[in-house]
């Protein structure tokens, strides 16, 4: 594996390190829900006005990231996440 490589693997665990330590704590999982709450990551987004819709459907496309980073770093936290908030 070349050096390059080594330290993209790195930031990565880096990353995931991190989010499994927002996510161990009570507060930090709230905190995470209502961030995908706020991007419509379990809404509809369709609206009418076209102005919206847009916006809507970009705020959730950053949810949806931010999802899938929360399941990949530790999804058994993700779920008590979904579960404390549901």
């Amino acid at each position: 594996m070349s050096d390059d490589n080594k330290n993209i693997e790195q930031t990565r665990e880096l990353e995931l390190f991190t989010i499994r330590g927002i996510l161990k704590s009570e507060q930090g999982r709230q905190f995470l829900f209502r961030c995908l709450e706020n991007c419509y990551t379990f809404d509809n987004t369709y609206d009418a006005d076209h102005n919206k819709h847009i916006y809507k459907s970009g705020a959730r496309k950053h949810g949806l990231w931010l999802d899938a980073e929360l399941r990949e770093a530790d999804s058994d936290l993700y779920y008590l996440m979904l579960k404390e908030n549901r």
